[in-house]
């Protein structure tokens, strides 16, 4: 057993440490946490260091929101959502020309929004961010509930915490991107699901198949999740096999429901079937055909004239194949899968590095704030902010990846499943194209190692004989030199091509 400190200082923090009355048993040799449910109920104990995060967090959250209120939106992205919500609003249409519509982004963020919008004015960015701030702490309760279920409330504390005071979270949640709401869906997503699989009710996988529609509104990458969630319930599920495929129903059918209104009005639209937006051929495409970068494959956006994505496709097709946005977004598919049935060994070489960007290092807040577009900010503050967000990133993956490999969790289904979501996201990006930024909604499933890491860290160390420790020490070496390389190479070539653009 191991010896519980007592808790010292006041920060909320600390409570995470060793906070009084969660008691804790640990599976040696092998470090498995137990199970919430034989733990024994401590409600009021725990109510108070959460309930000091929660504080704690909206402190910090008021403080960053209070700093962006005279910041104007300077992201491509950002002043995209802005255009569309304010086209519902004035017109209550979805485009960014009034009469021209458009399904190239996913819809649910716009009218958040946009609902935004309608209640506090137009263009007050200041009231998405602060609706961000809560959902942001909302979710923090979200996740000390999966915590709380898949470990022990102790783990929960962790988990709550890590994600409460994650840099690179606290940044975006005053950007007008989706992070922080798909973020909030995902995790919601999960909980249901972990909920659902644990306890045996299926309530849960009709809310799940809702959250999970709604998670695909905000973002297309989970439009094709529903088969591997299937086939997940159909293994993990328990009960007799005509029992698992009502499972399987139960949070399909919600989603189809919850997607069709969208994928049908985006259909008579584009005159060809069109799930959620017209990006997914077009991304596709940008990241795998001939003059996509080797390194920092997203740059392929900005090629423009004959070497861009369109002028490939227009010159391969007849106009009348490409008539509506959605067309062209077919064919730019199937463009880039014929090439890379003709180029699979490199393909197979820009997935690697492409797989390396999407754990790449966080750099895209330190990068706005050294181009000074969130507000005037020293050099030294620059650094220091790098020095906070990539470490914080880098520490928080490195011990998630020893929890993953020596602490498993009570509930082996609840491991694979997460795992499985993570492989999803990371490996569909691979396949596209990806950057670092992509993967912060996955990060909280990270965490969910990280903190399981944190709560029985000394039994850790008690494994370094084994072979999975260094399994995970090898693992987290060849993310150092896969960070090392792309920044090396890829910096570089960036820099190469600018000195030939010049010339």
């Amino acid at each position: 057993m191991v010896q519980r400190r007592a808790c010292r200082g006041a920060t909320p923090m600390a409570f995470l440490n060793e906070a009084p009355g969660f008691p804790r048993r640990l599976d040696a040799p092998t470090g498995a946490i137990e199970s919430a449910a034989s733990l024994p109920q401590v409600g009021g104990a725990i109510k108070v260091p959460l309930l000091a995060l929660l504080l704690a967090g909206a402190a910090v959250r008021l403080c960053l929101w209070f700093w962006f209120q005279h910041l104007p939106i300077e992201i491509v992205d950002e002043q995209d959502y802005n255009s569309l919500a304010k086209n519902l609003v004035e017109h209550g249409e979805f485009s960014y020309f009034p009469g021209t519509l458009t399904s190239i982004r996913p819809p649910l963020y716009p009218l958040l929004v946009a609902g935004v919008y309608t209640l506090f004015g137009l263009e007050n960015f200041q009231a998405v961010r602060l609706i961000q701030a809560v959902m942001s702490l909302l979710n923090v309760v979200v996740l000390y509930g999966l915590g709380k279920e898949i470990a022990s409330r102790r783990t929960a504390l962790w988990l709550a915490g890590l994600f409460c005071f994650y840099p690179s979270f606290l940044g975006f949640n005053n950007l007008l991107l989706t992070e922080t709401l798909f973020t909030l869906l995902l995790c919601t997503f999960c909980y249901l699901i972990i909920l659902a699989c644990k306890r045996q009710a299926m309530r849960y996988l009709l809310v799940a198949g809702v959250v999970l529609g709604l998670a695909t509104l905000t973002r297309s990458i989970l439009w094709m999740f529903p088969p591997v969630l299937a086939l997940f319930l159909l293994i993990c599920w328990q009960g007799s096999w005509p029992r698992r495929f009502v499972a399987v129903l139960a949070v399909v059918l919600p989603f189809a429901l919850t997607m069709t209104p969208w994928a049908w009005r985006n259909t008579v639209l584009h005159k060809t079937f069109v799930p959620v937006d017209t990006m997914g051929g077009l991304n596709f495409m940008t990241g795998n055909y001939r003059h996509t970068p080797f390194y920092r494959s997203w740059d392929a956006i900005g090629i423009v004239g004959e070497n861009s994505w369109y002028a490939e496709v227009f010159a391969a097709y007849p106009p009348s194949e490409y008539d509506t946005p959605g067309k062209i977004d077919k064919l730019a598919l199937k463009q880039g899968l014929l090439f890379v049935r003709d180029n699979p060994l490199l393909t197979l070489q820009r997935d690697i590095i492409k797989f390396f960007d999407f754990w790449g290092l966080e750099r895209e807040l330190v990068a706005g704030a050294g181009r000074g577009i969130f507000g005037p900010l020293s050099g030294l503050v620059v650094v220091l902010l790098a020095v906070l967000i990539m470490g914080s990133y880098v520490a928080a993956l490195f011990v998630g990846i020893f929890g993953l490999f020596l602490v498993p969790l009570g509930d082996r289904r609840t491991q694979y499943f997460l795992v499985l979501l993570v492989v999803y996201i990371c490996g569909l990006h691979s396949l596209v194209f990806a950057h670092s930024r992509y993967h912060l909604p996955v990060m909280p499933l990270v965490l969910v190692f990280t903190a399981t890491a944190l709560t029985t860290r000394p039994t850790i160390w008690w494994q370094w004989r084994r072979g999975a420790f260094w399994l995970a020490a090898g693992l987290c070496i060849l993310m150092v030199c896969g960070w090392i390389w792309g920044l090396a190479a890829g910096d570089m070539e960036k820099f190469r091509q600018s000195i030939l653009a010049m010339i």
